[in-house]
């Protein structure tokens, strides 16, 4: 099984250049990490299920939920109470499918659709002012929060959290009812940050590393007059390859495809003969 170290030198090697250590490795890193992805994202593939059931907790009267992280695609939504999967309507079906968007409220809803992505792990509870806290330790007075959303009076707003000194705990004095991004503004991050409403509803969390993630979000046809849980498993996202000993999503002996879409995409800074490229 080839690490992703392994199949940039495997590239290289084709292209007469395996000793490269600057510009043309960091080309060919990017395309086989393009190709994996783009690979990996053509069909639902078996081996890219997440390995387990994860738990959808429904809330009386909340019709829109985020789903894991890593969700691409779904297998099943499943009712245990009512033994029951669940039906997706796609959206471009919606007036096809006769839903009554105004139908009183349902027990446990039986119909869905996948409705977009959003940047936070839910929205503010109601028109809410935002805090930032870090885990830890401080963070330092160069970096700062900028919350995109809409606030109480229905305007579009921005708004930057910052303190002079380094910090803890930052609060916005705007009430957002939307929030539309959260961006890390700052070139070196060192803690955790957790984004609460005004009732302590967790809103988002980004390690030190990260700048942002992204939630898959799903919305019932019908609202839920109950509370219920529901299984559900899904085809997750492709990895980013990042460090040497990376190993590709690709089952092993597939991973050849990767070279190959790399020396395609290298074809034009190659010292190899024309004899060479072509086999």
């Amino acid at each position: 099984m080839r690490t992703f170290k392994d199949l940039q030198d495997s590239v290289l090697s084709w292209m007469a250049d395996e000793n490269d250590t600057g510009l043309m490795r960091q080309l060919v890193q990017n395309h086989i990490n393009h190709y994996h992805q783009q690979l990996l994202k053509e069909e639902r593939y078996d081996f890219m299920l997440w390995p387990q059931a994860e738990t959808l907790t429904v809330v009386t009267s909340q019709t829109v939920y985020a789903l894991h992280p890593r969700f691409e695609q779904p297998l099943y939504f499943y009712n245990p109470t009512t033994s029951e999967y669940l039906e997706e309507v796609p959206a471009k079906s919606l007036l096809e499918a006769g839903i009554n968007l105004a139908q009183p409220n349902m027990e446990t809803p039986n119909r869905f659709m996948l409705t977009g992505i959003s940047k936070l792990k839910r929205q503010p509870s109601e028109a809410s002012v935002i805090t930032v806290t870090t885990t830890g330790g401080s963070e330092a007075a160069a970096n700062s929060i900028l919350i995109t959303g809409v606030d109480s009076t229905g305007e579009y707003v921005t708004e930057t959290l910052s303190s002079e000194n380094p910090w803890t705990t930052l609060t916005s004095s705007t009430s957002f009812v939307v929030i539309e991004d959260i961006t890390k503004v700052g070139a070196s991050w060192s803690r955790t940050i957790t984004v609460t409403d005004a009732d302590t509803n967790t809103l988002l969390v980004l390690l030190a590393t990260e700048y942002g993630r992204q939630y898959r979000m799903l919305e019932f046809l019908g609202t839920p007059s109950a509370a219920a849980s529901l299984s559900y498993r899904f085809y997750r996202k492709p990895r980013q390859l990042v460090y040497d000993n990376d190993i590709p999503d690709l089952p092993e002996g597939y991973d050849d495809m990767l070279v190959l879409k790399g020396l395609i995409a290298m074809q034009g800074y190659s010292r190899a003969t024309p004899e060479e490229l072509r086999e």
